[in-house]
């Protein structure tokens, strides 16, 4: 009988709602009308909410709360934006852990505010109600229903479920059986409202009519899926043991009949089923659904291990006595065959080597939010006797810190990696620096400078002359040559004043004028490509030299950071360093701490289930014993009669 309550008050402890893991997958299946999306608020705006959503749909919440606060930025004055955006926040800082730094955000958006979004109030709602806050879950899941813009169709049963569940947690069933009237009957979150109301109505002894009404349209309605299959036994096992232990045998047979043999709670309810018949001296009937548990599944299922012992007890009610020795002596050799296996793994080394690789797999997780399989453990040996270990919350709480120290150490260890290449970079660095001589290539491309700085105002000192001179850009031997020819006319005027000549002059002089004019003509013919070759010639000259003063400042700047920038920065990381080991030390302390106490717990758990292996076997052998003894006393007796 203390079994038969321990079962059932593990079962009352399933709480939790089924988790919605196809959350964006069904966010897909929408078929959204955008002429409706647009509430009037700016493409900019629309565009932030959108990529905030992203993020916290596929659960970024670093990049999620760098997006929020974009989003808030745009319109402060605005009152709904910032509303929704606080709701997010709260919503975003229970994903992150900080659940006082979210009560702050969820108060300053206003708990009876309805200017927020729907679907913002139901992530919230959400969060609440996965942290055990059942009024302020409530309170979410009742604004996100009365909000504009109301909440998107596919969350509104979810939301539903959510408002009954936390009114129902409350013990406020009145108030969440008006709520469930208004849910639709064939939805998978109305099936896991009413779970949890059958749950609370369960255990304040409610009224067993309305509590079987409830229970038939619990298990009529619920969708033929997986997850109503699943859920829909979970009913049906819960429902059994309350009509057990509220004296209703037939009840309960017709509950556990209606179980299938393909969830997970297909085996304890087998088990009660079992049970349930041997209490109403069904005894041949009751042995049925504990072989097809024996046949089902393995050995080291919890429920099977009990039933070892209830089939032979169930032969030996029925006076069945052969039958029974049998069965208790399979059942001895079974146990004995599990202890030996138990011993056999349990090892410190091996199920120091199981958590490791359960460590080993997990390592491509995120930490934190970012976990999605921490209770995927191994397939081992010591997985198959550790079954009932796997399931307890504070197992799994513990792998998940376990699993965060991991991968903080597997961070610490990469910055420290960073931090020595930062300081191979800084060395070489300085020496290629040094090799590479930067304060004579900075003198020497100075003096480069004022070269090119002295040419370019040569010429353009040229080009300034050249547009006062009378025979502009002429070359020097066109200038040699106007000289000559313009003093040749004078001298052949002095020589004929001199001495009389012998000949005529005059076309002498006429030939040397012109000859002067062709050359003065030629200057000027040549003059406007002299003067574009001159223009272009100093506007490359001015390119170059500003090219390498830009190239000069840009050393000397070089020189002057990489020389305030090494000043102390070894330090700097030498000090990073020295924290970082400091950290890196603390992390693996705790990493270590937090693997032995796994360890300790699996052994504790291994050792707790080798005394209750133990005590069955026990069971079974003063059984066959006790039933040795009762034939030989018969046979005794018989023999003593007959004489």
């Amino acid at each position: 009988m203390r079994l038969l309550f321990l079962v059932f008050v593990v079962t009352m402890s399933m709480l939790a709602s089924v988790q919605a893991d196809d959350l964006v997958d069904g966010l897909l299946d929408v078929d959204f009308d955008f002429d409706e999306v647009d509430d009037g608020a700016s493409a900019e705006e629309r565009l932030l909410r959108g990529n905030y959503y992203y993020h916290y749909l596929t659960s970024d919440y670093h990049e999620g709360l760098a997006a929020l606060a974009a989003w808030k930025d745009l319109r402060e004055t605005d009152e709904s934006p910032e509303q929704e955006a606080e709701v997010m926040r709260a919503a975003m800082l229970l994903a992150l852990g900080l659940e006082n730094e979210a009560e702050k955000a969820f108060f300053n958006a206003g708990i009876t505010t309805t200017t927020a979004s729907g679907d913002s109030w139901y992530y919230l709602a959400k969060r609440w109600y996965d942290l055990g806050e059942w009024e302020r879950a409530e309170i979410s899941a009742r604004n996100a229903l009365q909000a504009d813009p109301k909440i998107t169709q596919s969350n509104l049963q979810e939301t539903y479920s959510i408002l009954v569940s936390s009114l129902s947690l409350q013990s406020r069933i009145s108030d969440a059986r008006v709520v469930l009237r208004s849910m639709a009957d064939e939805s998978i979150w109305t099936g896991i409202a009413r779970y949890n109301l059958i749950l609370v109505m369960i255990r304040q002894n409610f009224g067993s009519r309305d509590l079987e009404r409830l229970i038939a349209d619990s298990i009529f309605y619920l969708p033929k899926n997986k997850e109503g299959n699943a859920l829909r036994d979970r009913i049906l096992l819960v429902a059994g043991i309350s009509a057990m232990d509220n004296g209703k045998p037939e009840m309960a047979n017709d509950y556990f009949q209606k179980m299938s043999l393909e969830s997970v709670f297909s085996a304890p309810g087998l088990l009660h089923y079992g049970w349930n018949l041997l209490g109403q001296w069904r005894y041949e009937d009751a042995l049925q659904p504990w072989r097809i548990l024996q046949q089902q599944y393995d050995g080291f299922q919890p429920a099977v291990i009990e039933s070892f012992l209830a089939v032979p007890h169930t032969l030996e009610l029925i006076e069945a006595t052969n039958e029974s020795v049998q069965a208790y002596t399979s059942a001895e050799a079974k146990i004995v065959n599990m202890l030996e296996a138990l011993d056999s793994f349990r090892d410190p080394v091996q199920i120091h080597e199981w958590i490791l690789h359960w460590q080993l797999d997990n390592q491509s997780e995120g930490w934190g939010w970012q976990r999605q399989r921490l209770a995927d453990v191994p397939d081992t040996p010591v997985a198959l006797f550790a079954q009932g270990l796997i399931d307890e919350p504070a197992f799994v709480e513990r792998l998940a810190r376990l699993h965060d120290l991991d991968r903080m150490e597997h961070d610490l260890q990469r910055q420290k990696h960073d931090l020595e290449l930062w300081q191979d970079v800084l060395v070489v660095r300085q020496q290629t620096l040094q090799n590479m001589g930067g304060k004579e290539r900075l003198a020497a491309l100075e003096r480069q400078h004022m070269d090119l700085l002295r040419r370019t105002l040569a010429v353009q000192d040229r080009l300034m002359a050249e547009d006062e001179a009378v025979f502009a850009y002429a070359s020097e031997s066109e200038h040699k040559n106007i000289d000559l020819l313009r003093n040749v006319v004078p001298n052949v005027s002095y020589l004929s004043k001199v001495g009389t000549p012998t000949r005529d002059l005059a076309p002498y002089k006429e030939r040397w004028r012109r000859m002067r004019g062709i050359q003065l003509w030629n200057i000027y013919e040549q003059e406007p490509q002299r003067r574009w070759d001159t223009t272009r010639h100093h506007w490359k000259l001015r390119a170059v030299t500003e090219q390498l003063l830009v190239q000069v400042e840009n050393t000397r700047t070089s020189l002057e950071w990489a020389d305030s920038s090494w000043k102390g920065f070894p330090e700097r990381v030498t000090r990073l360093q020295q924290s970082l080991n400091i950290q890196l030390a603390q992390v693996e302390e705790l990493h270590q701490r937090q693997l032995d106490d796994l360890q300790t717990m699996t052994d504790e758990y291994l050792t707790t289930l080798r005394a209750r292996l133990n005590e069955y076997l026990a069971q079974s052998r003063l059984a066959i014993a006790r039933l040795y003894d009762d034939s030989l006393q018969r046979k005794m007796r018989s023999a003593g009669g007959d004489k």
